[in-house]
């Protein structure tokens, strides 16, 4: 593997493929050992020990990264590796530190086979499936989380079945159901990459678009999350990558691969569907430059091809809901707790809930959310609060690590805003290809638009949580991406005057505010005794 990945890119006929055989091959056996570890008694050992053996890791990988350096073998691939291994290794520490019932969102319990009891949640869901080896035959709004598409729930009862067989006992095997989110978080990261190779972009930019997504804790913490949502966030990131492959190429093969990725992310979590939209407006611009040509073969081979993305994305896709529709005559959409709950938003004005925040708003001395709508119901801050630090709401928190949470949480706002703004920048320059900023911009607006809708509909702070846009780190790491590569890449014939300047400054700044929130946040989870 050494061999393969730290030898000169240009000697090499297949680095690109070299280096993804190897990630995926990394990541393979980093959740493969991560699960046989899983029952390990060194997890139960004090938090002392746990992060002193994370900073021996640290260190251990800073010393493989000096001696490449030094010994001149680092590359863009091997930086690239080097970026995603050491995503992984934080996403394996973390579900390792972890338990199954840690951090989760709608997960409810698991009883076992030995009892008869239907429980609600996520995992009861699975627990379900695991005990009757069927989709549960119930109305799916009579018990939380039955709702949602079954795919990811399937897909764990098979995981959990290969648990049981191969002699695992029960609870071990339920604790392993973060094996999945785990494998599909890590490679959530490899598409990034894909997604930012494709648009071009190179050495630095590659590095911070790709070092954001690998360090942000959102994903980082989805990763042990039992739920649907990182799976749902996969499925939209091979959306965004096959979109932008597709605009290049033009093919069938194209095609089928986008009807995939949407079909199962729509049975994964309909609110996958959303990236249809502006994929939509690419085909019906595609569709209309054909009629233009006024090639009837041409003509006749696209509707074929457009007939089959069809044949194969509605049925999928649509498949949970039909089936709801027929059985239970049941229409999609979200049970709610009620207006006695302390999440209910609904008397507050629209402006309160999706204005622009006063600075009071923002909770910048403490920045954690409080879950009741009295404290905080500010989508945009609550947005920003999970973004950080999940639904934690820490108590006696030592004031070294809240002044670094204060710190993070002020560069978080800060880089949210300003990298937003960057990302419309760079998609409208002339440089972006016409139908990569149709496709990126409306699909960016598209998100916080459906974002904002699923808050009014559904008024509840927990509607506001970061995990419902957090496909948007795409989104931002390609603003990064394309950021660095138009303002801080000059041809020699390039005139360099002050507007250039101007913006090569900000890039900068915003470069240095990312490395710094990512190294914050990393050693606040890292010294931070939750685990």
């Amino acid at each position: 593997m050494k061999k393969m990945l730290f030898q000169d890119t240009n000697a090499s006929n297949n680095p690109i493929k070299r280096t993804t055989f190897c990630i995926i091959l990394t990541i393979f056996l980093s959740c493969l050992f991560t699960a046989i570890a899983q029952g390990s008694s060194f997890f139960y050992s004090s938090h002392s020990t746990k992060v002193l053996v994370l900073v021996f890791l640290a260190m251990l990988y800073a010393g493989i990264f000096l001696y490449l350096k030094l010994s001149r073998k680092l590359n863009e691939n091997t930086i690239v590796f080097l970026l995603i291994l050491l995503g992984v290794l934080l996403r394996c520490s973390y579900v390792l530190l972890s338990g199954l019932y840690d951090r989760q969102h709608d997960a409810g319990a698991y009883t076992g086979m030995g009892t008869d009891f239907i429980n609600p949640g996520h995992i009861g869901y699975i627990e379900y499936i695991y005990k009757f080896h069927k989709l549960p035959d119930l109305n799916p709004y009579e018990l939380f989380a039955y709702y949602h598409p079954p795919l990811h729930h399937f897909i764990s009862f098979l995981w959990l079945q290969l648990n049981i067989f191969l002699g695992v006992a029960e609870d071990l095997a339920f604790e392993n159901l973060q094996i999945l989110p785990l494998f599909y978080s890590c490679l959530f990261m490899t598409v990034v990459w894909k997604t930012l190779k494709v648009l071009e972009i190179r050495e630095t930019g590659l590095y911070i678009g790709l070092g954001f997504v690998a360090l942000h804790p959102a994903t980082i913490i989805m990763a042990g999350s039992v739920n649907n949502d990182m799976l749902t966030i996969l499925f939209m990131s091979l959306t965004i990558l096959y979109s932008l492959m597709w605009i290049r190429n033009k093919d069938l093969k194209g095609l089928i691969k986008l009807s995939l990725v949407i079909g199962f992310g729509m049975i994964t979590k309909l609110n996958s569907a959303v990236l249809a939209i502006p994929l939509g407006i690419i085909f019906l611009m595609h569709f209309i430059s054909v009629l233009k040509q006024k090639d009837k073969g041409l003509l006749f081979k696209w509707i074929k091809n457009y007939c089959i993305f069809a044949a194969i994305v509605i049925p999928i896709g649509l498949s949970w809901i039909i089936r709801n529709l027929i059985r239970f005559s049941e229409k999609p959409g979200v049970p709610v707790p009620g207006e006695t709950s302390p999440m209910y938003t609904a008397p507050y004005s629209l402006w309160e809930r999706l204005g622009i925040p006063a600075l009071a708003d923002w909770h910048f001395d403490f920045p954690f959310h409080p879950i009741g709508a009295s404290a905080c119901n500010n989508t945009w801050v609550i947005m920003f609060h999970t973004s950080m630090f999940t639904e934690e709401y820490p108590a006696g928190l030592p004031d070294i690590l809240l002044s670094m949470c204060q710190l993070t949480f002020i560069l978080a706002v800060f880089l949210g805003i300003t990298t937003a703004i960057l990302l419309v920048f760079v998609l409208i320059s002339k440089r972006t290809r016409r139908e990569d900023t149709i496709f990126l911009l409306t699909g960016y607006v598209i998100m916080l638009i459906s974002f904002a809708a699923f808050v009014i509909i559904y008024p509840y702070t927990c509607s506001s949580d970061f995990r419902y846009v957090a496909i948007c780190l795409v989104y931002t790491a390609i603003a990064l991406g394309l950021g660095n590569k138009y303002y801080l890449s000059f041809s020699p014939l390039q005139e360099a005057n002050h507007f250039t300047k101007m913006k090569a400054v900000c890039m900068h700044i915003i470069n240095a505010c990312m490395i710094l929130m990512l190294t914050c946040i990393t050693l606040i989870y890292l010294f931070w005794e939750r685990w």
